[in-house]
C-alpha cells in the first residue's frame, strides 16, 4: 500500500488534536509548521474590527509520518480517553476496597485491643493483693488506706490508715484442683482487725482518694444536712462526722458552703434560745409581780 503523498500547505493533525502545516518530507520524516492563532484587526477608528485566524508558524518542526494524519482523530482520541477513564475507575475500586478493607482490619485490631486492655485490667485488679505483695517483697515502700461503705448513712466512713506492723498480709483460701476447688486470692489485704484495705503506690494517689471520698461525703451531707456536732457516731452523718474526717486526715477541711450552712443553722437556734429566755423571763417576772401583790 503506497502512503500518501501531501502537497505543501496541507493540514495534518497529531493525535492530540493539534494542526501543523505540511512543508516538505525527507527520508519518512514530515517538516511541518504548527497552526498558531493569529488575531486580524481590520476597519478604522471606531469601526474596527478583530476576528482570529490561525496560519503556519516561521519555522519547521520534524514529525514522524505515523503520527501525523489527514483529519483529527476524535475517535482514537475518544477511544483513548475512555480506556483511560476505565483504568482510572478500576483503580479507585481497587483503591477503595483497599481502604475499606484496612479499616475493617484497624478496627478489628482496635477492638481486640481494647478488650486485652480490659481483660488486663480486671487481671490486675483481681490479683491486686498478690501484685502488691511482690512489690513488698521487692523492697517498693507502699501506702496502706482502709475506705468502707458505711452501711447506715450510705456514705463513706472515715478512711483508716492501718499501721505496716498491723497488716496480716495476703489472704489465700486453699484449693484443690483434681476435686474441682480453685485456690482463691482475696482481692483486698486486711489488718490484725479485720478491716479490708487496699495499697497505693504514692502518697499522692492515696491522698487523692480520701479527698475524693471526702468530697463525696460532703456531697451526700449537703442532700440531708445535720448540725449535730456534739458527739461521733458511724450511725449518722452529721456535721460531727465531717469534723472527724477533717481531724483524721488534716489535709482536708470542711467546704466553705458547708461552713456557711452552719453557721446559719447556728445563728437560728440563737435567735430561737433568745425568744426562748426572753419567755421564760417573762414568766418568772409575772410570776414574781402576783406573788408581791397578794
Amino acid at each position: 500500500m503506497s502512503e500518501t503523498k501531501h502537497t505543501p500547505g496541507k493540514c495534518l493533525f497529531d493525535k492530540t488534536g493539534a494542526a501543523f502545516s505540511f512543508d516538505h518530507e525527507h527520508n519518512g520524516t514530515l517538516y511541518v509548521r504548527p497552526l498558531v492563532k493569529v488575531f486580524i484587526q481590520s476597519g478604522y477608528g471606531d469601526d474596527l474590527h478583530e476576528t482570529e485566524d490561525f496560519e503556519p508558524a516561521k519555522y519547521l518542526v520534524a514529525v514522524e509520518r505515523s503520527s501525523l494524519f489527514e483529519a483529527p482523530p476524535i475517535v482514537a482520541l475518544n477511544a483513548d480517553i475512555k480506556a483511560k477513564t476505565a483504568e482510572l475507575e478500576a483503580l479507585k475500586f481497587e483503591a477503595k476496597k483497599v481502604i475499606g478493607d484496612l479499616k475493617s482490619e484497624r478496627s478489628a485490631a482496635e477492638y481486640k485491643l481494647a478488650d486485652a486492655k480490659r481483660q488486663l485490667d480486671q487481671w490486675m485488679q483481681t490479683h491486686k493483693g498478690m501484685i502488691d505483695l511482690g512489690k513488698l517483697l521487692d523492697g517498693k515502700i507502699l501506702y496502706p488506706l482502709s475506705v468502707e461503705e458505711n452501711r447506715y448513712h450510705g456514705a463513706r466512713s472515715v478512711p483508716h490508715i492501718p499501721k505496716m506492723e498491723d497488716i496480716n498480709g495476703l489472704r489465700v483460701e486453699g484449693g484443690d484442683f483434681e476435686k474441682g476447688k480453685e485456690w482463691r486470692a482475696k482481692r483486698y489485704l486486711s489488718d490484725h482487725y479485720g478491716s479490708s484495705f487496699q495499697f497505693f503506690d504514692t502518697e499522692e494517689e492515696r491522698s487523692a482518694v480520701i479527698r475524693s471520698e471526702f468530697d463525696a461525703t460532703c456531697g451526700k451531707f449537703r442532700e440531708k444536712p445535720n448540725f449535730t456536732v456534739d458527739i461521733y457516731t458511724s450511725t449518722t452523718l452529721h456535721y460531727g462526722t465531717l469534723q472527724e474526717w477533717v481531724k483524721t486526715h488534716p489535709a482536708l477541711s470542711i467546704p466553705e458552703d458547708i461552713k456557711a450552712m452552719k453557721a446559719a443553722n447556728d445563728a437560728e437556734l440563737v435567735e430561737r434560745r433568745k425568744v426562748l429566755l426572753a419567755a421564760e423571763l417573762a414568766a418568772i417576772t409575772t410570776s414574781k409581780a402576783e406573788g408581791s401583790l397578794t
